[in-house]
């Protein structure tokens, strides 16, 4: 069992994770743990644009690493042969289109530092075989080549999968899914963490002002209010697109909830907040059918299938509870 030192004194900031909520804080906690163990491997997890390589790269910062290099790999984004020369570098000529010259890969180019591999879960299962072995003999071969290369990265690998899950369907090694699951990291999705949001979002706004001169008198309180309802299911990534479309939207002026281009949310009708028993099956099914919607941006059709209903039961239901 890996024991990691804990944090006495107070937390530095991490670059990118901003807001005051527990679940951000104990993120920070854990990423000055993590920091403290530089040849451990760590794998974060968390839905998509919810900021994982945010979390690598404080990771990074904060440990004896800092002076060498961060590379990045998004493991989709290559075909299995080209992702393999990546990783590895190649001897000259290889294979069909490689350089006569021969070239290193990413863990030559990041040596001494971090090696981000982003959605890991896509890997195929050769490399997925070439992987745990650098894990376990910290060295390398290049594509084509004999001799064994020695390697002082630190990986951090990141998914939005269930690894556990791909490992049960046979899609994923086991014992690689062990080798990364020392150290975990889970981002909580902002749904999650409400109180982050607006100082995201202000955030945001004084990025766009600073880096493209788009400038706003800031945000409103019904504009505070629609973010904080709505349930950003792209995260981090959905909440800048909205702000920076609105910033172009609002001209200059004070962003209003108009300018954002989402959906609002369906707000809770007096009676179920006069009720607020736990026990209360009706006001439990009334939420349950508020929140589908407001996930859904109010499409019945894709709420009734959320809810495992047909469209007529989710219809009476509606006009039920009087929900437009």
């Amino acid at each position: 069992m890996h024991v990691l030192p804990t944090q006495d004194s107070e937390l530095q900031p991490v670059e990118g994770l901003i807001g005051p909520s527990p679940e951000l804080r104990r993120l920070r906690e854990k990423i000055a743990r993590v920091a403290a163990a530089p040849r451990t491997t760590v794998l974060v997890t968390g839905e998509s644009g919810v900021g994982k390589e945010v979390v690598a790269r404080g990771i990074h910062a904060h440990s004896e690493r800092r002076d060498g290099p961060f590379v990045a790999l998004n493991c989709a984004a290559l075909s299995d042969g080209l992702l393999e020369a990546e990783l590895f570098g190649h001897e000259p000529g290889a294979f069909t289109g490689a350089s006569s010259k021969g070239r290193d890969g990413l863990f030559a180019a990041a040596n001494g530092g971090t090696l981000l591999l982003d959605e890991i879960g896509e890997l195929a299962p050769e490399l997925q075989a070439k992987l745990l072995r650098v894990l376990q003999e910290r060295s390398y071969r290049r594509v084509g080549g004999n001799e064994d290369k020695a390697t002082d990265v630190r990986i951090i690998a990141c998914t939005n999968r269930d690894l556990s899950k791909l490992v049960e369907e046979g899609r994923f090694r086991e014992d690689l899914y062990y080798r990364l699951n020392v150290l975990v990291l889970r981002v909580s999705p902002l749904r999650e963490r409400r109180d982050d949001i607006a100082p995201i979002a202000q955030h945001l706004c004084e990025e766009l002002e600073a880096e493209h001169g788009l400038q706003t008198e800031g945000l409103s309180e019904a504009t505070i209010a629609t973010l904080e309802a709505h349930s950003w299911p792209g995260n981090v990534r959905e909440l800048k697109n909205a702000v920076e479309r609105a910033a172009v939207e609002c001209a200059g002026s004070l962003i209003e909830p108009e300018h954002l281009g989402i959906a609002v949310a369906i707000t809770p009708s007096s009676e179920q907040e006069e009720d607020d028993s736990p026990l209360n099956l009706k006001r439990m099914e009334e939420r349950l059918i508020r929140r589908a919607l407001q996930e859904t941006g109010g499409n019945r059709s894709r709420s009734a299938r959320l809810l495992g209903v047909n469209r007529a039961t989710l219809y009476n239901k509606l006009r039920a509870y009087e929900i437009a």
